[in-house]
């Protein structure tokens, strides 16, 4: 993946992201489907899930093939699950995490070589804690610098500061690179009265469940979390607190990043469009 860092020049494409989109309802919807309901209990917390069941399509009899968590093709040779290793990737790839979710919601350490204070810590999911991240991507290592051990791209937030991206990104630009499931993924929050995407605070506030409900979250079952925790409560819930959804993760990137809409803001009545 070139151009993810300082001082390169970006040798492959930047392309728009896949979009993903509400499944359609009313007469198509299928009268004998039902959902299920699933609880899993994480130290004092409990963490719901609603999953439906699997639908086909009816022209074709098969499992219709979701495009959430295929990013950006070009720069990458796929998505994978960093926790399963780097199966599926080609050879001469890592499975790369994009989540650079820290405890406490500081900064990850990634130039500062293993530093924890008030501002930085490190990572949850990504570098040494990589094989702990649910989502990622498969990327070629060997093709450009890394101050990760593992040789990955630097992982930040797209939601960041402009400060945070150019400290974390050493001046270039912070990408998402998997796609936000409007139909999963927002939740319409009680003190403002408007959507946005799911926080692992939404969890802890009981406002959301967790697990299968969502279509991009991180840690869906807090198994991750739990293992970080070692049994600390405190860091188990700070853990959890700082899970998220796509919009959550990118990459530090050298060329422009492609206009992203805010798909859960779609749904507000008075939503005005972030792209030409």
């Amino acid at each position: 993946m070139h151009g993810l860092l300082r001082r390169f020049s970006c040798l492959l494409p930047c392309c728009v992201l896949l979009a993903c989109t509400d499944r359609a309802t009313g007469d198509t919807d299928n009268d004998n489907t039902s959902t299920s309901t699933t609880t899993t209990t994480v130290g004092t917390l409990e963490l719901t899930s609603t999953t439906a069941p699997t639908t086909t399509d009816p022209t074709t009899g098969s499992t219709p093939t979701s495009t959430t968590g295929d990013g950006l093709p070009g720069v990458h040779a796929g998505a994978c699950k960093p926790i399963d290793g780097d199966v599926g990737c080609p050879a001469e790839h890592v499975c790369c995490s994009d989540d650079p979710a820290t405890s406490q919601g500081r900064l990850p350490n990634y130039w500062e070589d293993g530093k924890v204070d008030d501002v930085f810590g490190n990572p949850l999911f990504s570098s040494i804690n990589n094989e702990l991240s649910h989502w990622g991507f498969c990327i070629d290592v060997g093709e450009f610098p890394s101050p990760i051990a593992n040789g990955c791209p630097i992982p930040c937030n797209p939601t960041w500061s402009e400060d945070q991206v150019a400290l974390i990104c050493q001046g270039n630009q912070c990408c998402p690179f998997t796609a936000v499931d409007p139909g999963k993924d927002c939740i319409l929050d009680p003190d403002t009265g408007r959507w946005r995407t799911a926080r692992g605070q939404d969890v802890i506030d009981k406002l959301t469940g967790w697990g299968d409900e969502l279509a991009t979250n991180q840690d869906p079952f807090a198994d991750s979390c739990t293992k970080l925790a070692n049994g600390d409560q405190d860091a188990l819930i700070d853990c959890i607190r700082q899970l998220g959804v796509a919009d959550q993760r990118g990459y530090c990137f050298a060329n422009s990043c492609p206009c992203v809409e805010d798909v859960c803001d779609q749904k507000n009545p008075d939503w005005v469009p972030r792209c030409p």
